[in-house]
C-alpha cells in the first residue's frame, strides 16, 4: 500500500433518508484515498437501494448484507472490520 488508506464502516438500519446524505458527505472528502463499507442490518426501506446506487457509481463504496448474528450495530462494524484491508479504520 503506497499511500495510507481509511477505510468507513457504516452500520445501516432503515436510513434511507439520511444515509444519502452520509455518503455524499464521504465523497465531499478532500482525501480521495478511502474505502466505505456499509453494512446493512435487515433493512426493510429504500436504504439498500439508495447505496447500490453509491456502489454503482464509486467503487470505493460497498454495500454488504449482515449475515451473521446477532443483529445490531455491534455486529455490523465487526463484519466491516473482517473486510477492512486498510491501515485505518
Amino acid at each position: 500500500m503506497s499511500k495510507k488508506q481509511i477505510t468507513i464502516i457504516i452500520p445501516l438500519f432503515n436510513r434511507a433518508s439520511l444515509i444519502q446524505e452520509t455518503l455524499r458527505s464521504i465523497q465531499a472528502q478532500t482525501s480521495k484515498e478511502w474505502q466505505c463499507i456499509v453494512v446493512d442490518d435487515g433493512s426493510t426501506d429504500k436504504s439498500c437501494h439508495v447505496v447500490n446506487d453509491f456502489a454503482q457509481n464509486d467503487t470505493r463504496i460497498k454495500l454488504i448484507k449482515r449475515d451473521r448474528g446477532p443483529k445490531g450495530a455491534n455486529t455490523c462494524r465487526n463484519i466491516g472490520l473482517d473486510i477492512a484491508n486498510t491501515e485505518w479504520v
